[in-house]
């Protein structure tokens, strides 16, 4: 256990010379305002925010939380029992998933929900209003696709 804590310690004082503008390492307690971030930017994440609940303007890599994970631009992994962006590009895991912009890649939960969708949906519930992919679950709702509501599987190309 001291040798991973000497590890992150070490990790995080390096970090400021590889940085730039951009925080690298966010801890987040809920939302923006009870948030660390080495260097202390805490919006514009190019590495790890994790935390129980978080908010960030973009994030470039991975956001790990426990309960929600809210982001205007992700490129990587969003993860938490909740999951919200408007532009994403990357693998959204959580148990209820919402895409309120353009979403490129996989969403994967119980419920699956995006504006537009480039990719796959995996879940029990489906739900997107344009979609150029597949949908994979119980019930798969997509205005444009083969099928307004389908089950087990659902999709345009």
């Amino acid at each position: 256990m001291k040798k991973l804590a000497v590890l992150l310690a070490l990790a995080v004082c390096a970090v400021p010379a590889f940085a730039g503008e951009t925080g690298v390492l966010k801890l987040s307690l809920w939302g923006k305002r009870l948030a660390l971030a080495v260097p202390a930017n805490t919006q514009e994440i190019t590495g790890i925010d994790f935390g129980i609940g978080s908010d960030a303007a973009s994030v470039a890599g991975v956001q790990l939380d426990l309960v929600y994970a809210k982001s205007d631009k992700v490129t990587g992994v969003q993860s938490a029992l909740v999951t919200r962006a408007n532009r994403f590009t990357g693998a959204q895991l959580g148990y209820v998933n919402f895409g309120d912009g353009c979403l490129k890649g996989v969403q994967f939960g119980l419920y699956n929900q995006a504006d537009e969708l480039h990719g796959l949906q995996l879940g029990f519930v489906n739900n997107v209003k344009n979609i150029n992919g597949l949908q994979i679950g119980l019930v798969n709702i997509a205005k444009n696709g083969w099928f307004p509501v389908m089950v087990i599987v659902n999709g345009r190309f």
